[in-house]
């Protein structure tokens, strides 16, 4: 499995090379705090078991928690995925992807922020 971290630290000196007009540090921050996420060489919390007879620690990566992590975010992702799934009618979906006109665009962009 390749990690994320390793992603973004192969390309991120290319990647704020051409981009560095246009990154924000939102972005900056949002990219560290990727490349930490559960990593060896960050931040770690103890586990115990609760076993009395065990007793067993292990010390745990902690995630970064950040919004768009998606070693973070999967699992509140596919909760809610689930629960909007869960909301359909018993009946058949179909999707239509449509084009307007450029003469209707913005009457349709008009009526759709109304809404």
């Amino acid at each position: 499995m390749i990690l994320l971290s390793s992603i973004i630290n192969e390309f991120k000196g290319r990647f704020f090379d051409r981009y560095k007009n246009y990154v924000l540090p939102s972005h900056k921050k949002a990219l560290q705090a990727m490349v930490l996420c559960r990593q060896e060489h960050g931040l770690h919390m103890l586990a115990q078991c609760t076993d009395h007879n065990c007793g067993k620690q292990i010390y745990i990566p902690h995630s970064c928690g950040h919004r768009n992590c998606p070693h973070c975010q999967n699992h509140e992702n596919q909760q809610w995925i689930d629960n909007q799934l869960s909301k359909r009618l018993p009946a058949q979906y179909y999707l239509i992807t449509f084009t307007l006109p450029k003469q209707l665009r913005d009457l349709a962009w008009k009526m759709f922020r109304m809404s």
